[in-house]
Parts: structure tokens; sequence; C-alpha cells
């Protein structure tokens, strides 16, 4: 395997970003642009799976449209007949080496779904502790390129356990903080922006409350100004019933539980 200068800088700059101290999805997020460049790839997403539902929910995106994950989320991912034969595999690896062609392009999920956008091609990989699944990456390239090389899936090898590790590290640190509520952030944040009526940002900036970052800290991850945190906050705050940052925790766990 050979890497030239410029792709053994966009390497390691990947791994420092999956070393860096920040909450899962900032991570999947940050990492989903870069990732996909790296690839020389058209489009990414980052799914978490939830046990408790027996469904996916998309955590990070790069180049897909809204509409298309929420057709995903709603619909599309229960006729997906590409990510259970992938998820058996365990290591990366692409949909044509699970699938044939004939039979992608024969499907609903094909058809409906990734064709709308020229998505043809595809690779997955998976992170797994032990048989808990902390997350994936679903990489795409359209339809007149061509299909990911040995090369890229030699890439992604090297990738995989920087990326396992680096979701294991950062759930095992947010089950410890957001163990005082009792729910993991994905549901926090449905929770947040449906029955409490935050908005998306009041959410991401009350979830980094919970994770116990401070206001300059919130302020450089969402990169908005220290005074727009304080007026998020003073929002979330209003709209849950809650003085201050301190009593937030136990606040909301106690909404949850009412819930």
């Amino acid at each position: 395997m050979y890497l030239n200068t410029q792709q053994s800088k966009m390497l390691a700059d990947l791994c420092a970003v999956m070393a860096s101290d920040v909450s899962k999805g900032q991570l999947l997020q940050t990492l989903a642009q870069p990732l996909a460049q790296f690839m020389q790839a058209d489009h990414l997403v980052s799914r978490q799976w939830q046990a408790s539902t027996n469904r996916y929910v998309i955590s990070a995106s790069y180049n897909v449209k809204h509409s298309r994950i929420r057709a995903y989320e709603d619909h599309f991912q229960f006729c997906d007949p590409i990510t259970p034969r992938m998820r058996a595999m365990r290591t990366p690896a692409r949909v044509s080496d699970v699938c044939s062609e004939q039979e992608l392009e024969g499907s609903e999920f094909y058809n409906d779904h990734l064709r709308q956008d020229g998505i043809h091609w595809g690779v997955n990989l998976y992170a797994y502790r032990g048989d808990a699944s902390l997350g994936d990456l679903v990489i795409y390239r359209a339809k007149g390129r061509e299909d990911f090389s040995r090369q890229d899936m030699a890439y992604l090898n090297i990738i995989a356990p920087v990326f396992t590790a680096a979701l294991s590290r950062l759930e095992t640190e947010e089950s410890t903080k957001t163990a005082k509520v009792g729910h993991d952030e994905v549901e926090l944040r449905r929770f947040l922006t449906g029955r409490c009526q935050l908005s998306q940002r009041e959410a991401d900036v009350v979830l980094l409350c919970l994770n116990g970052c401070s206001d300059k800290y919130i302020a450089r991850q969402l990169n908005i100004g220290f005074t727009t945190v304080r007026y998020h906050l003073g929002h979330a705050f209003e709209k849950l019933g809650v003085q201050g940052r301190n009593k937030l925790p136990a606040h909301i766990g106690q909404l949850l539980h009412q819930a």
C-alpha cells in the first residue's frame, strides 16, 4: 500500500480528529467531510443502531439531503438488502462484495432511494465492542465513477481500529456523564427537541452542558460566539423551567421520568 505526502497528511489529520476530546456526535460530524474526501467519495453517512427500537438513526452526514436522511430513517432502512449482510462481516466491505449489481439495481432500496442522488458504489465500516454496535460509516460514490479499490479497502482497514477505539472511548465517557438522566444522546436530543420544544441549536448547547462542557468550550465546538451560547442557554432554561446549569441533569431526569 502506498500513500503520497498529501494522503499521509490527510490520514494523520483523520487520526487526530478521532483522538480529540469531543462528544461522539461531534466526532462523527467532524469526521464526515475529511474522511469522504480522503476516500474520494461523494457522500457519507454515519448511523447509530438503537437496540431499544430496533432501527438506525443517522448521526452525521456529508453531502446528503436532509429529506433523504428522513426517508431512510422512516422507511428505506426496512427494505435495505445490503446492511444485514455487511453487518455480519464485521470488517470494512464493499457493497459489490455482498450484493450483485443486478440484485442491487432491481431493489426498491436502490431505485427509490440511492439512485435519487446518483449513488451506486458503497463501502461500510462498522465499529463493535463485543456484540454491541457502536456506530458505522457508509461511504458512497456516484454511478459514473469506479468502485472502491483494494487500496481503498486497505486504507479503511487502517482507519477501522482507530475509529472503533474512538467510539468505544467516547461511548464510555458519555455513558458515565449521561447516567444521571438515564438516556443516551440520541434519545435525549429527540426528547429535548420534541416534548421540550427546544430548537436544534438549544439542544446542542444543553447536551454539551450535560457533558460538563464550559460555555467557552461549547462556543468553540459549535463555532458560535460566547454570548450566543448564553443566549441559547437562557432560552433553553426558560423552556425547560430550570434555574441554572447545575440543576440541569436532575431536572431533565425528572422530566424524563414523568414522560
